[in-house]
């Protein structure tokens, strides 16, 4: 288990994972009792459970009295993807998948609102709701929420699968030039609108990755909240310390 890099009930749960991604446990097949389990991996009972109840929330395991814990089905798996550092990064993940419009309206931001985005209460924006998927995938990867100016809401219109990103949109349609996108990442959990569109459980633990995008003037043109569960999404980055002469 490479419990260096992720909490121990985590990294359990992409180990047993992987094993049942790799039918070492077929469809049907009981996983070994918890005790079992916490001697094979040497960690706690406690540690076991939270890495069952990962694997629950994701729909690849099930628990029934006096039975055990049988494997229901394989998770699609997890979609790595090259650390994203620049807008050609960015471009490159965005070209290696697809993003369903599911909705699209209009909204004014409350107090909630306000602080997720970094802007004043009351504005106004176009909020459009999208499922990014990867193709030949069963699970969708990502439930997106993306915010751009009502005056620049147009861009989407007839559009209903996208493949490529919609700061490019805004830069071909509204004559505008992305020159900076900042990043935030944080822990989440879904709500019950993104599990039922992302086929996952209410309440299961996320990636929330956020983008602000800024233009040649400074001004944010387009904010992207994007929701990735647990299981499906990774980031590979490498670095290399400098070493001194």
């Amino acid at each position: 288990m490479d419990s260096n890099r992720l909490p121990l009930y985590l990294a359990l749960a992409q180990t047993l994972r992987q094993e049942i991604d790799a039918k070492k446990y077929k469809i049907g097949a009981l996983l070994p009792p918890e005790d079992q389990l916490v001697v094979k991996y040497g960690v706690s009972r406690h540690t076991v459970r939270q890495a069952l109840r990962e694997l629950k929330d994701e729909g690849l395991i099930t628990s029934k009295a006096g039975i055990g814990t049988a494997v229901s089905s394989r998770s699609d798996a997890a979609q790595f993807f090259s650390g994203i550092e620049t807008i050609s990064d960015l471009l490159q993940f965005v070209d290696a998948t697809q993003m369903h419009v599911m909705s699209q309206e209009e909204i004014i931001a409350n107090a909630e609102l306000s602080e997720q985005l970094h802007c004043p209460v009351g504005q106004v924006w176009s909020s459009i709701k999208i499922l990014r998927k990867v193709p030949k995938t069963k699970l969708p990867l990502c439930f997106l929420q993306v915010f751009i100016w009502p005056e620049h809401a147009d861009i989407f219109v007839k559009r209903k699968v996208l493949n490529r990103p919609i700061y490019s949109l805004l830069e071909q349609k509204k004559g505008l030039r992305i020159v900076e996108v900042q990043q935030e990442i944080s822990a989440a959990n879904l709500t019950m609108e993104m599990a039922l569109a992302l086929d996952a459980k209410e309440g299961q633990a996320a990636m929330r990755i956020t983008r602000f995008y800024y233009d040649s003037r400074g001004c944010v043109v387009e904010i992207g909240i994007g929701h990735y569960p647990s299981g499906r999404y990774s980031q590979r980055t490498k670095f290399k310390a400098q070493i001194k002469k």
